[in-house]
C-alpha cells in the first residue's frame, strides 16, 4: 500500500488491468480525485474523471511516477 505522502498531483498510476490514471488531486478527506489517460477499450477516447479513498487508491493502483517530475539522476 502507497503512504499517504507518497501520493501528489501528477503521479501516473497503473492497475493489475493495464488501466492507466492520473492523479488530479488528494483531498483533505482522503479522496484521491484522478482522470483516465488509457483504457484497455481503444474505441474509448473519452477522458473520464473519478474519485475513490485514498486507501482504495492505493490497494488498487501501482504508482509508476510523476508526470511533472523530469528531473534526472545525476
Amino acid at each position: 500500500m502507497m503512504p499517504y505522502s507518497e501520493l501528489i498531483q501528477g503521479d501516473i498510476c497503473k492497475d493489475p488491468t493495464g488501466l492507466r490514471v492520473k492523479v488530479e488531486d488528494v483531498d483533505i478527506y482522503d479522496y484521491v480525485h484522478f482522470s483516465v489517460i488509457q483504457n484497455n477499450n481503444s474505441a474509448e477516447d473519452k477522458e473520464k474523471s473519478g474519485q475513490m479513498s485514498h486507501v482504495a487508491f492505493a490497494h488498487r493502483f501501482t504508482k509508476l511516477g510523476n508526470l511533472f517530475d523530469r528531473r534526472k539522476a545525476a
